[in-house]
């Protein structure tokens, strides 16, 4: 038996993401937190650290951007800077979902 506790005062935010709603947040369990603070630096990003209700329990992440978009809501010189940061951390750490749009 599993059990799961919410972390009290940390806002939860949904596994899937609501419709046209973009996520991408850095999962602290599977990179190392000053690493993942350099970068944000670097790209002079803020972020907000959240839990995410999982199958297999809690994870805490760094949250870079949740935003609703229905084309990726950052560019190239982000999405490059995403792949050099994998070669750093796990590339399981990095965390980018979108919740579809219901077909019309």
């Amino acid at each position: 038996m599993t059990t799961t506790a919410t972390v009290k005062d940390l806002r939860t935010i949904r596994h899937v993401p609501k419709p046209g709603e973009h996520q991408l947040s850095i999962n602290l369990g599977l990179a190392d937190a000053a690493t993942v603070l350099d970068f944000t630096r670097e790209m002079g990003l803020g972020f907000e650290v959240v839990q995410i209700h999982t199958r297999q329990g809690i994870e805490i992440h760094a949250l870079l951007l949740c935003k609703q978009s229905e084309s990726l809501p950052f560019g190239s010189k982000l999405s490059d800077k995403l792949d050099e940061l994998a070669t750093r951390v796990s590339p399981d750490a990095i965390r980018h979902v979108y919740g579809r749009l219901s077909a019309a």
